[in-house]
């Protein structure tokens, strides 16, 4: 199959970057988690059978060298839901399925990407869900109705919920993951780090330590 999968990435500099992590730790420290963590998926992703597109939040931000390693797209404008609806049926115009990833849970891991694209093969949908009742992946090969991205609430403690019940059918479900929010979410990464590290995971993961 040729599938895309899209990285929602807001630009340094130009947008605000994990405010509720900056709270606590420092607007420097939070972005330099950003940072760490793009990277980090940057290179899980550059050893999988997969079409990576960075999906960036700022139209003056598409040039920015952050995003040099892979192609690049404008999410549009709206809410969440109409960026991600936005973004996925752009790329499964030209793809077997598409793939939407956040930038923050770098503890994405090739074993659970291959598990994706292996559902998608038998499966509509394919989602890994978040700690926050939210989800860290979504993956479709069908177009999903404006009315499905309309009719869910985003940030919100059933927005995962929500959004299963108005799919067209079941999607397969991956194993749960913290995306990175606040300073305590850091720790819950660390534990769910995969066995076997990149060397960007394992930057992050010393970072995460002395921090």
């Amino acid at each position: 199959m040729n599938i895309a999968i899209a990285i929602f990435v807001k630009t340094p500099g130009i947008s605000p970057l994990k405010t509720r992590l900056a709270a606590t730790v420092g607007k420097e420290k939070a972005e330099e988690f950003y940072r760490l963590s793009l990277r980090s998926i940057e290179n899980t992703l550059s050893g999988l059978n997969l079409n990576p597109f960075w999906a960036v939040g700022e139209r003056e931000g598409l040039d920015n060298p952050l995003w040099i390693a892979f192609n690049r797209m404008h999410t549009g404008d709206g809410d969440l839901g109409d960026r991600q609806s936005h973004v996925y049926h752009e790329l499964l115009k030209t793809h077997d399925a598409v793939i939407l990833i956040g930038g923050d849970a770098p503890q994405l891991s090739i074993d659970i990407l291959n598990k994706a694209i292996t559902a998608l093969i038998t499966k509509d949908f394919v989602i890994g869900p978040a700690t926050d009742g939210g989800y860290y992946l979504l993956g479709g090969r069908k177009s999903i109705s404006n009315k499905v991205w309309k009719g869910t609430p985003w940030s919100h403690a059933k927005t995962r919920e929500i959004l299963i019940q108005k799919l067209e059918s079941a999607p397969y479900e991956l194993e749960t993951l913290t995306d990175v929010d606040t300073e305590v979410d850091l720790n819950t990464v660390l534990q769910e780090m995969p066995n076997t590290l990149n060397e960007d995971q394992l930057i992050l993961k010393e970072w995460i330590i002395r921090l």
